[in-house]
């Protein structure tokens, strides 16, 4: 192969490949901003299958363990945090005194039209389908 072939063999290669690098870093700055317009929400209320939705969607987290959160949540702040319960005895005490049970936080989030949910310890996100939110004043 001559000379002259090579070169163009390797500038054929160059030019095909600087679409695909273009193509993959306009994405991952897609991404990036996607997330950064998510900001902190929290709804004026909930209603039973809202809440019921909720705690569905945080259940599934936890592998299908019952959740149950407050009837108001999400309306102050836009964190909550959920603490498995304590065994107690009879008289409703814990059973060998304090516990060392894991706290974990949920936040809620919008982007202006869409609440979204996350878990705090993983980061992972989920959409809440008919919960509207609305982001809070970061002022």
């Amino acid at each position: 192969m001559s000379l002259p072939n090579k070169k163009a063999k390797l500038l054929k290669g160059r030019l095909l490949a600087a679409p695909l690098a273009i193509l993959l870093l306009s994405a991952s700055g897609c991404a990036t901003t996607q997330e950064a317009e998510l900001h902190e929400a929290v709804t004026k209320s909930i209603s039973v299958s809202q809440k019921q939705a909720i705690e569905s969607r945080i259940s599934n987290w936890f592998g299908g363990l019952n959740i149950t959160i407050a009837e108001d949540a999400f309306s102050q702040t836009a964190s909550i945090t959920i603490e498995r319960k304590a065994k107690v005895d009879s008289r409703g005490l814990p059973i060998d005194g304090r516990h060392d049970n894991p706290v974990y936080s949920f936040t809620l989030l919008s982007d202006g039209e869409q609440c979204v949910l996350r878990n705090d310890q993983s980061g992972e996100l989920t959409k809440l389908e008919n919960v509207t939110c609305y982001i809070v004043d970061e002022a």
